[in-house]
């Protein structure tokens, strides 16, 4: 067993102990064969070091999915960056992105959503950006949209947020619960974003409109208009859901993530009052939030994959186990059906 620093650690690498977060949130298992999303993973949480296997090498390439997700997160922090100090910004980067991310749903979407969720804390404004606009786009595609309203909404998706570049820092990353002066300050970036949009870049009232009005509820509670049903924009509503869905499933400053499943029930029981509920129903339908092959502990200590996709807001599924951080060696994988199982639940994902 060698003992790594982050810069000696190689894709192909295999863990020979549990990585461990010092919040005591386990970020990767022993036995796992390291990737390139595990080394961003471990950047992301600032892990100075780990154990791996002495002699175990695994060639391992990255997948083309795994660099357009990369790339489009740097694009967008580098457009937050530029905006936030008034710079002259060029748009067609964000367009490529947008560009490639729904060339890749239209093919493959559940390779695309394999790759939402690796965030940390520090990068989790540019990250949540890339992760809503997969959401979205996957959503438009169930809706019927062609390639010129896709790329729209998967612009208005990714540039959603841009207007909190706007907001101080303190508010944005504040652990504590807003005061009612700095919540009216963080409610504008949705003002701020519609006006870069529209201004800075040029790109038409359609987009500027969802980082306008993507904080509405269906039942017109939410801000800063208060609008309600069909007088929100119909793009809006779609980015509206994967935004909320995308933040609680999210490590923030002020809480811990949600499970998907935990999560997807939240969207479920407020459909008709914070969500279109067509478009919930749709996002139920679209979004398989256990896709095959999925990393999962259970309540048992058992961990394995999962084997049987399941819908969002369930988390009932077949489980193939191949490791027991609760008991002896698992030499042979079985399965374990959660249907059959109602004592055991999924506790964490690994992504």
């Amino acid at each position: 067993m060698l003992k790594l620093k982050l810069s000696q650690l190689k894709p192909g690498m295999r863990l020979a102990k549990d990585v461990i977060l010092p919040d005591g949130r386990l970020l990767l298992l022993a036995g796992f064969v390291v990737k390139p999303m595990y080394l961003r993973k471990l950047e992301a949480f600032k892990v100075e070091y780990v154990y791996v296997e002495e002699g175990y090498f695994e060639p391992i390439d990255e997948l083309e999915e795994e660099r357009l997700y990369s790339h489009a997160a740097a694009t967008i922090k580098s457009i937050f960056a530029m905006t936030s100090r008034n710079r002259d910004t060029d748009i067609i980067p964000v367009k490529d992105t947008v560009n490639d991310i729904l060339n890749k749903v239209m093919e493959n979407e559940t390779v695309m959503l394999q790759l939402t969720g690796i965030r940390d804390i520090d990068n989790y404004t540019f990250l949540h950006s890339v992760d809503v606009c997969i959401y979205s786009i996957i959503i438009g595609k169930k809706l019927g949209y062609g390639k010129d309203p896709l790329m729209t909404l998967g612009m208005g998706a990714i540039l959603h947020d841009i207007g909190k570049c706007k907001v101080p820092i303190d508010i944005l990353q504040k652990p504590d619960k807003l005061s009612d002066e700095e919540f009216h300050q963080m409610k504008l970036h949705t003002v701020y974003g519609c006006e870069i949009i529209k201004n800075s870049y040029q790109l038409g009232t359609k987009i500027a409109n969802i980082a306008f009005q993507h904080h509405e509820k269906w039942d017109g509670s939410g801000y800063p208009m208060g609008i309600s049903e069909n007088g929100i924009d119909p793009l809006s509503r779609i980015v509206a859901l994967a935004d909320v869905y995308d933040a609680l499933t999210s490590d923030r400053v002020y809480k811990k993530r949600e499970l998907p499943h935990v999560a997807a029930e939240y969207i479920k029981n407020n459909s008709g009052t914070l969500f279109d509920p067509f478009i919930v129903d749709l996002f139920v339908e679209s979004i398989a939030m256990y896709a095959e092959g999925t990393l999962v502990l259970l309540s048992t200590g058992e961990v394995g994959s999962v084997v049987s996709p399941g819908k969002i807001g369930e988390s009932r599924q077949k489980i193939c186990v191949f490791s027991n951080k609760a008991g002896p060696p698992v030499l042979q994988p079985y399965i374990v059906d959660l249907n059959k199982h109602s004592d055991v639940e999924i506790v964490e994902v690994f992504v």
